[in-house]
């Protein structure tokens, strides 16, 4: 079955529903990348002694990133 967007060009009412309720999780998983990030450029240590490593897991791994790095990474000599 064809959605209302490959037959009309017009998206379905249902695919703007999901892109409102996927906002939201989207600017929250980018604000914790960005914490993150901001947090990590102002540690003197992390876990493991180089905060490049750290940087490259925020962002490449995604949600779980951020979430790691928050859990195990921050270190408070």
């Amino acid at each position: 079955m064809l959605s209302g967007t490959l037959l009309t060009g017009v998206p379905a009412a249902g695919s703007r529903v999901h892109a409102l309720v996927l906002l939201p999780l989207a600017l929250i998983d980018l604000g914790l990348v960005i914490y993150s990030l901001v947090d990590l450029a102002r540690r003197d240590r992390v876990t493991g002694g180089h905060k490049w490593p750290w940087a490259v897991v925020i962002i490449v791994i995604g949600t779980l990133g951020p979430i790691v790095y928050l859990v195990a990474g921050r270190r408070d000599d």
